[in-house]
């Protein structure tokens, strides 16, 4: 910026800098308020579900729920990542019939894995029902899991064309507000199965509401296959990300599933619950930090940009951790009367609930890690410390869920996501200060 622009703005009259400060303002604060709004209805959701079946009725789709939305970023094969970077590079007139297509082929490779995994999502359910009986709403995890993975990819492609709060609205608040508007129609009547229909409706409600909604450019063909070449690019460019993700979402599930199969269902209810809400806060981490997504994005597309990247990432951070310090402190402070709120039977989860948020708040010290490494395009970092993460949470969740249950799961992948961010950080940082290190 020249001195004579900023000769300019600091002659400007109190009132100007004041609606200056206050458009910056709104503008990062937005998207996380929708989050927040969506975060809402999705806590409403889990208080009406709790309080209908209590801990033993409700096990079965805080279960499956937690499966679902940990797979859900390895159904898209690290594509929405792809979208994310892409799209802030392509997002001109010329380019943009570009970037459709690219999308609709991105739609496509996580559709046919999604419906890979699902299938393998109904066998494992298969065998975990009792008798070996086979339920219909078996069938609707491909479904759900599908819906869920495209509304992931719409998301992330409409943060990258700096749309952050239509990414955050049809990628997430529309399905959850549908969601618990049907618990509320069917309240009388819920039960595990019919929450999993109900959920899969909401999913698949919400893409195609974006399909047919008023943002013209996702009104184009939403799926097509692409050619070899395309596709080998795709699946090149993605195999990293997936790995990542698919090492994410077993650090979660690993242990949750060895917790399924040690302790009794309310414990695995209110484990499961209060990772729900320890969720929550880091969705809205990851809001907040999406609305500089195509700032880091083209931060990084510049060889030697490191001061510049630096200046970003810290704000980022900084801005994350003073949004965020109240309802980490209050959660931190006051964790049964938040899980009161689900019922009696759910004041046992407290600690871990507690030790879930304060580890989370830690964690949001070092910044959007995997953000950073992704712009910068070291996709393989990002997979050699997934194998590091899944390799130490198995170990410490199988010395210490037999003994601790669900605080011993939380301990155990507390110290498996600090090793790998801490790692991930130093990594990040002499790269930035020596772009000749090595990859």
């Amino acid at each position: 910026m020249s001195d004579a622009v900023l000769n300019e703005s600091e002659n400007l009259p109190v009132k100007s800098r004041f609606q200056i400060l206050w458009s910056r303002a709104f503008r990062v604060l937005t998207p996380p308020g929708v989050r927040l709004s969506g975060a809402g209805v999705q806590f409403l959701s889990t208080v009406l579900i709790a309080r209908q079946l209590g801990d033993e009725g409700s096990a079965l789709f805080f279960f499956w729920s937690a499966v679902l939305t940990s797979f859900a970023p390895v159904a898209t094969y690290g594509l929405e990542q792809l979208a994310l970077r892409n799209a802030p590079r392509l997002d001109s007139h010329e380019t943009l019939p570009k970037l459709q297509s690219h999308l609709s082929h991105l739609r496509w490779v996580s559709l046919l894995l999604a419906v890979t995994i699902g299938i393998g999502l109904i066998g494992y359910a298969f065998l975990r029902s009792e008798s070996l009986a086979f339920s219909s709403w078996h069938l609707l995890l491909p479904v759900a899991l599908a819906s869920m993975s495209l509304a992931v990819i719409n998301g992330e492609a409409l943060k990258g064309l700096s749309r952050p709060v239509a990414g955050i609205a049809f990628g997430h608040f529309i399905p959850v507000t549908l969601f618990c508007l049907l618990i509320a129609v069917n309240l009388p009547r819920l039960s595990s199965p019919l929450l999993i229909l109900l959920y899969t409706v909401a999913y698949v409600a919400g893409v195609v509401l974006l399909r047919l909604g008023p943002i013209r450019f996702f009104r184009t063909k939403s799926f097509s296959s692409p050619s070899r070449q395309e596709r080998h690019e795709i699946l090149r460019e993605g195999f990293p990300i997936f790995c990542t993700n698919s090492l994410g979402a077993l650090s979660y599930i690993v242990p949750l599933m060895l917790l399924d199969m040690l302790r009794p269902p309310e414990e695995v209810a209110y484990v499961t619950t209060s990772f729900r809400i320890s969720i929550l806060f880091a969705i809205l981490a990851i809001a907040i930090q999406s609305v500089f997504a195509p700032q880091l994005s083209r931060a990084t597309a510049i060889s030697g940009n490191g001061k510049k990247i630096a200046k970003i990432y810290l704000r980022i951070t900084g801005i994350t951790l003073l949004t965020l310090v109240i309802p980490y402190a209050i959660g931190i402070a006051f964790p049964t009367r938040v899980m009161s709120i689900f019922g009696e039977n759910f004041i046992a989860g407290a600690p871990t609930l507690r030790l879930l948020l304060a580890t989370g708040f830690f964690a949001l010290c070092f910044g959007p890690i995997h953000q950073l490494l992704l712009m910068m395009g070291k996709t393989t970092w990002m997979a050699r410390l997934g194998v590091l993460k899944l390799s130490l949470v198995t170990i410490l969740a199988i010395l210490l869920i037999p003994r601790f249950g669900g605080i011993g799961m939380v301990i155990a992948m507390a110290g498996a996501f600090t090793v790998e961010e801490v790692t991930g950080l130093v990594l990040a940082w002499r790269h930035l200060r020596n772009p000749r290190t090595n990859s």
